[in-house]
């Protein structure tokens, strides 16, 4: 009983520990998610999270709020008053005074007494030229916010298709390193039976051992690379990033005809979002321009009100009302007008200049990601060639230092080459995808990328 009661706090400590242990340990890694992705499902996440998507929509909202405030100057704007007062009046301050009017005994003040009125008041644009292209500029800023925003999509998806290539092409390089990891170590054994055999010396030993340290030095660089990428396409898609993605898609080469450059070019031209904002950018920039004259020229609208007037509520009440139309004709304001024209002006010049650079640089980079895409084609054929031969020459490598005919410097060289073969292939095979997916952007369809 003794013993019993002496280790009880000892016990007690030591489920305290294991308890620690496994919110410290076990938990954390419980409650690392495991996320399968394909490549649309990572572009939907990025287009629903991202925040460049976010800011985008946020903008097309206040294009539209714009719009809709240039339009509230063409409708009907209808509005209530009503007042009680109490007040007095100096007659003599209107004009009846003694003076105006000798012999009639006027009192000079009057009061106090009450007013009271409520009425309501209508006032509607007939016609204002600045007002009507006002609300033309208005349209066409909202579809330039419209198809801004159908940009910025893009390129979120391209960014996401980009973080996930970037994945696969870091999974490929863990994975290569790791075959040559293996291949280090089958190497090893056998410069090691070599020696035992009395064929091979210490010399070829140390030399595969330092092979093999350094492929795992190698293997340990691909690793964290590849935890970087993956923080890389959670950020981008905007998932926790305690997450582990695990890609469901693979780098692979798919041959496929390139379009025309003139084709491809054509269709950019009427299909990039970008560039169509940029057009509707230059007709808001036109239609400011008309606003501005608009200043010069008058305009027309419909007023009335009408009411009940007394001295309070229900006391001498009668109902009153008033109707017309006004013309409003500017003569002067300082030459404010003028410098709104001018103002203008210099808009629509800087607009017209941003939309012919951008079709340049539209052509520019459609034509670019065609030849980019034809020769990434040829360096991955290049690539799968070098595979193929750096394998067969360590084959035989191997096969002359197994026989005693060399010593393992044959096999280090060949080694080397598979290895930097592996690495060209892999990066070929990632660049040659890169290049398809700038393609698909050039042309402004993104979304089309698959592997």
């Amino acid at each position: 009983m003794p013993n019993a009661t002496c280790n009880e706090p000892f016990g007690r400590r030591l489920g305290l520990i294991a308890c620690l242990v496994f919110l410290l340990v076990v938990a954390p890694a419980a409650a690392a998610e495991k996320l399968k992705l394909t490549l649309a499902e990572a572009v939907e996440l990025a287009r629903r999270n991202n925040l460049q998507a976010r800011l985008a929509a946020e903008s097309r909202v206040q294009a539209d709020a714009v719009k809709d405030v240039a339009r509230s100057a063409l409708l009907p704007n209808l509005h209530g008053s009503s007042y009680q007062m109490d007040l007095t009046v100096n007659l003599a301050a209107m004009g009846f005074s003694p003076k105006n009017l000798p012999g009639i005994p006027i009192p000079l003040f009057v009061g106090p007494f009450n007013r009271f009125d409520a009425r309501v008041q209508l006032v509607q644009s007939i016609f204002s030229f600045g007002a009507l292209k006002r609300l033309a500029a208005g349209r066409h800023g909202a579809a330039a916010a419209g198809y801004a925003e159908q940009h910025a999509l893009q390129l979120v998806t391209a960014a996401a298709a980009l973080a996930y290539l970037s994945v696969l092409e870091a999974e490929q390089n863990v994975a290569a390193a790791e075959a040559d990891v293996q291949l280090a170590e089958r190497l090893l054994e056998l410069a090691r039976s070599r020696r035992q055999a009395g064929v091979a010396t210490g010399v070829d030993v140390a030399r595969a051992e330092t092979r093999l340290a350094g492929q795992r030095v190698r293997l340990a660089q691909a690793r964290a690379q590849l935890d970087t990428a993956r923080l890389n396409l959670l950020r981008v898609i905007g998932a926790p990033l305690s997450a582990e993605p695990e890609l469901t898609d693979r780098l692979k080469f798919t041959p496929e005809d390139l379009p025309e450059a003139g084709k491809a070019v054509e269709q950019a031209l009427a299909d990039r979002a970008d560039l169509k904002a940029a057009r509707e950018q230059l007709r808001a920039a036109e239609a400011e321009c008309g606003a501005a004259l608009g200043g010069w020229l008058p305009s027309l609208s419909f007023f009335g009100d009408y009411g009940s007037s007394g001295l309070r509520p229900n006391e001498l009440n009668l109902p009153t009302r008033s109707v017309g139309v006004r013309i409003d004709v500017p003569l002067f304001n300082g030459g404010r007008t003028r410098a709104e024209m001018r103002l203008a002006a210099a808009r629509r010049r800087e607009a017209q200049a941003r939309y012919r650079d951008l079709r340049a640089a539209v052509e520019k980079e459609v034509r670019e990601a065609l030849d980019h895409l034809a020769v990434r084609g040829e360096q991955v054929r290049a690539a799968e060639s070098a595979l193929r031969l750096a394998e067969r020459e360590l084959e035989l490598a191997q096969d002359r230092f197994r026989n005693g005919l060399a010593d393992n410097v044959e096999v280090v060289q060949a080694q080397t080459a598979l290895e930097n073969a592996r690495k060209d292939w892999v990066a070929s095979l990632a660049l040659y995808n890169m290049a398809r997916l700038n393609l698909a952007v050039a042309i402004g369809h993104a979304e089309d990328f698959k592997f």
